[in-house]
């Protein structure tokens, strides 16, 4: 039986956000959580969930340890497990849900996007097999043994889109395989990675700090000072890069320095931060300024994330554009070329 659930799917991230969408609505109007599950297993769709996470945690599991055997997924899952400490558990689900639905809203969007521009891109790949296969051969067999200057561009083109072709094709495999191997790369490797690579590191740095931010906010709400709440981060080995800055920062701690030094040490994590704590030593002052950038993180990476989606269709059909100029041109320059010639 333990096999056939490891094999099990996830669960839809539709359901998922029903799921926290509902249980946190029904948490807010002040019933305890194994009421509001049941409540929430109102939904024929939702009871197999509601069920199998009360059952968890009538066992004595945490929140977090039941959703994992319940199949959600590992974004959430690791977003929960400090929701046992402070005691504001309808806006921890909603900001599970909040994730998942960006993660889907924008994940959705991008397939949108990319449809029509790959499907573009797909249909001229075959094209330029037809013609590399049947029309440039017999151009080549036409101007054999003539100096033809238009000959030599098809010639160049061809070799040119075949490279792009090769370089595409090693993109997108090089792609997959970082997909599969990255986890298993030591951390210092990771780290080492996120800093080579700018896109991947932008992404990583406002995302370890939202997450940093965000718990640190509730974990001080909850009444736990900085030091705790940072051995509380440390023992969380789930966050790996969280986990090993957070051991970071108390070792920097114990050799005297202020938290907002021992944040530098912290490579990724962004200047917004590491600034707070270099101006506000009041803890109410600081929750309420961490609240104030969590917020600042997921909109700004929200708005970046529009951005690029919004670039990438103009940016894609310009390269297909340039591509199509140049099989016109490679095949129309020397017939144009023959043509003077007769």
């Amino acid at each position: 039986m333990k096999s056939i659930r490891f094999r099990d799917p996830p669960l839809s991230v539709k359901h998922q956000i029903t799921f926290f969408q509902r249980l946190s609505h029904i948490l807010e109007k002040g019933y305890p959580l194994l009421d509001a599950l049941k409540m929430t297993g109102w939904d024929v769709a939702l009871k197999p969930t509601t069920e199998a996470v009360a059952r968890s945690l009538s066992k004595g599991d945490t929140l977090d340890a039941a959703c994992e055997k319940a199949r959600f997924s590992s974004t959430v899952t690791q977003f929960l497990y400090f929701s046992h400490i402070h005691n504001d558990l309808p806006k921890t689900l909603k900001q599970c849900k909040d994730l998942l639905q960006m993660k889907k809203d924008y994940k959705q969007r991008f397939f949108q996007v990319i449809r029509y521009p790959l499907f573009l891109f797909i249909f001229l790949v075959i094209a330029f097999l037809i013609l590399q296969q049947t029309v440039m051969p017999n151009f080549v067999l036409l101007f054999e043994g003539q100096e033809n200057k238009a000959l030599g561009l098809m010639v160049l083109m061809t070799h040119a889109l075949n490279a792009i072709g090769i370089c595409s094709i090693i993109f997108f495999l090089s792609l997959m395989c970082l997909k599969f191997i990255l986890p298993h790369l030591t951390l210092q490797k990771k780290l080492s990675f996120y800093h080579r690579v700018p896109l991947v590191k932008f992404y990583q740095s406002f995302s370890l700090s939202f997450l940093f931010t965000t718990h640190l906010y509730s974990l001080l709400q909850a009444g736990l000072t900085l030091k705790e709440s940072m051995e509380l981060m440390k023992n969380h080995k789930q966050y790996e890069i969280l986990s090993f800055y957070s051991e970071q920062i108390l070792s920097e701690l114990s050799e005297g320095k202020s938290f907002g030094e021992a944040l530098h040490s912290c490579t990724l994590f962004r200047t917004e931060l590491t600034d707070i704590f270099h101006h506000t030593n009041d803890i109410k002052a600081l929750q309420d300024e961490l609240e104030m950038l969590a917020a600042f993180f997921m909109e700004y990476m929200q708005e970046k994330i529009k951005a690029w989606l919004q670039m990438i269709q103009p940016v894609f059909f310009v390269c297909i554009a340039v591509v199509i100029i140049s099989i016109y041109a490679s095949i129309m320059l020397p017939l144009y070329q023959w043509m003077q010639q007769i």
